[in-house]
């Protein structure tokens, strides 16, 4: 079976740096076959004939080991990847002067949050929930200040999704497709 592992919070700003090489080695050595990884910030495709949670606790066991800083991530098999991404809005991706990303959503995440969120958007955000990933489309430069995408970071479930701008996300898909 086909898998993308994303990890969140990698690489950034000279933080938790993880040298994707290595890490693509690393699952090699372990037995998951046709690794591949798509630019520095935590995306890796790969195979392997177990099932989901055992794949799952194989990575954590691996970065646990090669790593002395926890990393949260999500494994999504390319079967539930393709068939949220079979449902994407109209909207997201439609204009190119404003903001399209996908929230993954990661194993912690509360479903309770959804609700909240719901009621928090403004005319200026678009959203629309899948099983795995909120498509989200918010004011780029005009009234940025305005959206709730603005203040993503002050929300207590910030540190339960990992996000991909749009860009990134349909290169996943096409690789996964491949």
């Amino acid at each position: 079976m086909r898998y993308l592992l994303l990890l969140r919070g990698i690489n950034v700003g000279g933080h938790n740096k993880v040298v994707m090489k290595e890490l693509k080695s690393s699952l090699m050595e372990t037995g998951f076959t046709n690794v591949i990884s798509y630019i520095n910030s935590g995306n890796l495709i790969f195979e392997s004939d177990q099932v989901q949670a055992a794949v799952t606790q194989k990575i954590e066991r691996i970065l646990k080991k090669n790593y002395t800083f926890s990393m949260t991530m999500l494994v999504i098999s390319a079967d539930e990847y393709q068939q949220d991404f079979a449902q994407v809005p109209e909207w997201w991706g439609a204009d190119p002067s404003l903001r399209h990303n996908a929230l993954f959503l990661l194993p912690s995440f509360d479903p309770k949050a959804l609700q909240h969120l719901k009621q928090q958007i403004t005319d200026y955000d678009q959203i629309e929930i899948k099983p795995n990933v909120i498509f989200w489309t918010s004011t780029f430069k005009k009234d940025f200040s305005k959206s709730v995408y603005a203040k993503l970071m002050k929300e207590s479930f910030y540190k339960d999704v990992t996000i991909r701008n749009r860009n990134t996300a349909l290169k996943l898909l096409q690789l996964l497709q491949n």
